[in-house]
């Protein structure tokens, strides 16, 4: 009775030690606020993008004279809109045109004495086997020929620089665009090291650019690529422009190209989209906002951005399991829209993630939700 009320005793004392043991080796679960919790949803989306940007000339050209020469008439005024080929700046040719016909006249002679020497030649031909000429007089007249021929075309050439000095007195727009103020005036002379005649800037179509970060373009080039190589058709993209004041300019745009260099201070790209301005509104230098809207919505599951992070795996979220343990879920994120990013691949729809404080959470840690209040 002893041993058995003994061994009772020790029994009971070792019950409750044993209990508190596994309490103690029993892992707690860590406090977080519902709050900090987000549940992703599948939803269809139009990714946008917004980045301000400058309006840019195709083409400007300072239009200097190619000829020495005095300034006689200008035929357009400061700001306007001038076609291709109109006729802008008349300078005196009277110098170039009496050069023209002195070229005309050297080609004229330099034909002649090419016929005469031709027709001595043809001579000399009938002659030499007759013995009637030498052997020396026979070569000379030979090569008359060739001296001949030369000079005809060295007097071609003449001719042809003394037409292109009387075409260049009259300077016509090389493309449509507005024209500044004349830069010269009438009665000047103007020669080519000299200031130019006018400037000239072309503005329908034109450029609006914005610069990006070399990341966006990465992510932008190497997403293309992909599509190409799966045989996928690129998205269309709707570009607008919205100007200063909040107003929306009314043509839309299309992306024409980036720049062939990056600015390496600064780790950004500069890319181009080309608008038609048939009425001019837009100008060089002007400051815009560059709206992109893709054409069609797509289906994605999203997850709000303060919830992705990034380390040298790429990018991953911190999620909620079944178990209520935490759990590292790497992703493959796409377009943005507004606050959420849109996943690609690696997260499903009703997935429990973290959007506060995952940083601090290792996976395998177990947590309970507790509410804000």
């Amino acid at each position: 009775l002893l041993a058995g009320a003994l061994s009772m005793a020790l029994g009971g004392c070792e019950k409750p030690e044993q209990q508190q043991t596994v309490t103690e080796m029993a892992p707690q679960a860590s406090p977080l606020p519902a709050s900090a919790v987000h549940v992703t949803d599948r939803r269809k989306i139009q990714p946008q993008f917004r980045h301000p940007g400058v309006v840019e000339a195709l083409q400007e050209a300072r239009i200097r004279p190619q000829v020495t020469a005095r300034l006689v008439a200008t035929h357009f005024s400061a700001g306007d809109l001038v076609e291709e080929g109109d006729l802008l700046v008349e300078l005196d040719a009277s110098e170039y045109e009496a050069q023209l016909d002195a070229a005309r006249a050297d080609l004229l002679s330099a034909k002649a004495n090419e016929q005469q020497a031709r027709t001595n030649w043809k001579r000399a031909e009938e002659l030499m086997p007759k013995g009637y000429i030498s052997a020396l007089d026979y070569d000379k007249a030979k090569a008359s020929i060739d001296v001949a021929s030369a000079s005809v075309a060295r007097a071609e050439a003449q001719l042809t620089k003394a037409q292109l000095d009387v075409d260049n007195t009259r300077i016509s727009a090389p493309f449509s665009g507005r024209i500044s103020k004349p830069r010269q005036a009438v009665g000047s002379l103007v020669q080519p090291s000299g200031q130019p005649l006018f400037e000239l800037i072309q503005l329908d179509p034109i450029y609006a650019s914005a610069s990006v970060d070399l990341s966006i373009y990465n992510t932008f080039a190497l997403r293309l690529q992909e599509l190409e190589a799966q045989g996928e058709t690129i998205p269309e993209v709707e570009l607008t422009l919205e100007l200063a004041g909040g107003g929306t300019y009314p043509h839309s745009g299309r992306f024409e190209n980036w720049s062939h260099q990056s600015d390496d201070s600064s780790g950004r790209i500069k890319g181009r989209a080309l608008f038609p301005n048939p009425d001019g509104l837009l100008l060089p230098g002007q400051n815009i906002t560059l709206v992109g809207r893709a054409m069609q919505a797509f289906e994605r599951t999203m997850v709000p951005q303060a919830a992705v992070m990034q380390d040298q795996q790429g990018r991953y979220v911190m999620i909620v399991d079944a178990n209520d343990t935490v759990q590292r879920q790497n992703i493959e994120t796409g377009a943005r829209d507004g606050a959420d990013w849109a996943v690609r691949s690696g997260l499903e729809e009703g997935t429990r993630v973290i959007v506060q404080g995952g940083q601090s959470l290792r996976p395998g840690t177990r947590i309970a939700l507790k509410d804000d209040t």
